[in-house]
């Protein structure tokens, strides 16, 4: 779950892309009781704020500084790699307040849950997962390690996602259903049934483009 503002008085924020904004956003709608600093590995980009009130910083000039880190990067491969590159920091969660998260619910180090998304009783969420916009997971549903369930997605109660997975806008995985690591669930696909070999998969139900 994530960090007491008590434990952590920094919180790096890295990721300068769209995604960093909207995880800045939520930590400011939630009133975090962190000193909030952005970066990215691009120093073109750390100029400025990232939003008003959360200056970007040359992360050369942060790595001698202490304090908790949530990577902000929305492709998952990216994602890993820095996470284990500034693996010295501890992984705080983000979790907007307006998202509903049960409290009988294991969210991993590193995750985000955005807006309006709905985290059901029995749900685990692996390391640096994000459950976007409007997303649901329901009941006893196990997300793997630096997934993504993009905006609007649905998983029904009891389904299994591996690691590395993008489920797109508004696909729907239907309850029970297993898919492996490194899939690509195409936007507004409908898994009907376990997607067991990684590929890109669309359509209704999702097949095999690759």
């Amino acid at each position: 779950m994530p960090i007491e503002a008590s434990q952590s008085p920094s919180l790096l924020i890295f990721g300068a892309g769209g995604h960093g904004r909207v995880v800045a956003d939520a930590l400011q709608q939630a009133h975090a009781d962190w000193a909030l600093v952005a970066s990215d590995r691009n120093d073109q980009l750390c100029r400025g704020e990232l939003l008003p009130g959360i200056p970007l910083a040359a992360l050369s000039s942060l790595e001698s500084q202490g304090g908790a880190l949530h990577v902000a990067i929305g492709d998952n491969r990216a994602r890993e790699n820095e996470s284990l590159l500034l693996g010295l920091r501890q992984l705080v969660s983000v979790i907007h307040p307006r998202a509903s998260v049960s409290p009988h619910a294991r969210v991993g180090e590193g995750c985000f849950v955005a807006a309006q998304a709905v985290i059901a009783p029995g749900v685990v969420l692996a390391r640096s997962v994000i459950v976007n916009h409007c997303a649901v997971v329901d009941h006893d549903c196990k997300v793997g390690a630096f997934t993504h369930i993009a905006p609007g997605a649905v998983l029904g109660g009891g389904a299994h996602v591996g690691s590395r997975v993008l489920i797109g806008s508004g696909a729907v995985v239907l309850p029970g259903r297993l898919i492996c690591d490194d899939a690509v669930i195409g936007s507004g696909a409908v898994v009907h049934h376990d997607i067991q070999q990684a590929g890109t998969y669309v359509g209704v139900p999702a097949r095999s483009i690759s």
